[in-house]
């Protein structure tokens, strides 16, 4: 199946407004893992790794406010935008945004239902922060956020960025994602980018220890099936 770049990030500075005395806004805050963080706009979501038996899940989506934190709860509201495929109630369902009570942070839930058709489809849906609960929408800039989501294996965000899995697997392909979640029986490889230790983060050793199994198991799989391992592209699957 093509794959749909799954993330789309772009530079921007932080526009953190603390000090905002106006009306309360507020606005998407998703960034990058990264020693500089970087604005995401998009995100993304596949069912494929869960159980049959698992029909919807709720994605959530960053924002931060502009102004003062509150003593007590407080909720914003997004709808769809233009450009969407997704159809609502049908698709998914937006839920309040909720800011917690002396919280500059907080988030938008939105709930993905497993449908049929995403094995085959990717589904789009373009949120937009509108006025609306506590807050009014932010910057233009800032207020909107693209969603996908399938049935299938989607590429991981942190495939083609720097640094990223790009580094350890090579160019990316289904058949090669696969091969590799099915070795190391796990799907995300978080990066550690930064000199400071994160719980959770792999590091570069780490990361060339996972590259290692891999290529082990795919040497023993390319010696016992003829033809090697190829992708949907036709290629060889290697690693570099």
């Amino acid at each position: 199946m093509a794959m749909l770049p799954a993330v789309l990030a772009v530079s921007a500075c932080n526009k953190d407004v603390d000090s905002y005395s106006n009306d309360p806004r507020v606005y998407f805050f998703e960034r990058t893992n990264s020693a500089i963080p970087v604005k995401v706009s998009g995100k993304s979501f596949t069912f494929v790794l869960m159980p049959a038996t698992v029909t919807e899940d709720t994605l959530l989506v960053a924002a931060k406010i502009m102004g003062a934190a509150a003593k007590t709860d407080r909720s914003f509201a997004a709808a769809a935008d233009t450009g969407s495929t997704a159809t609502p109630t049908t698709d998914y369902k937006i839920l309040p945004g909720v800011i917690k009570a002396d919280s500059l942070t907080g988030y938008l839930p939105v709930v993905l239902y497993r449908r049929e058709e995403l094995k085959t489809v990717i589904k789009k849906l373009n949120l937009k922060i509108v006025d609306g609960g506590d807050f009014k929408a932010g910057a233009t800039e800032e207020i909107r956020m693209q969603l996908l989501w399938n049935d299938n294996l989607i590429k991981p965000a942190n495939w083609d960025t720097r640094p990223g899995l790009v580094t350890y697997f090579g160019a990316y392909s289904t058949v090669k994602y696969r091969f590799i979640i099915d070795v190391l029986g796990r799907s995300e490889f978080p990066l550690q980018t930064s000199n400071v230790f994160t719980p959770g983060m792999l590091t570069n050793a780490a990361m060339m220890d996972l590259k290692d199994q891999v290529r082990v198991a795919l040497q023993a799989y390319n010696a016992s099936h003829t033809p090697a391992l190829t992708d949907e592209n036709g290629q060889l699957v290697i690693l570099p």
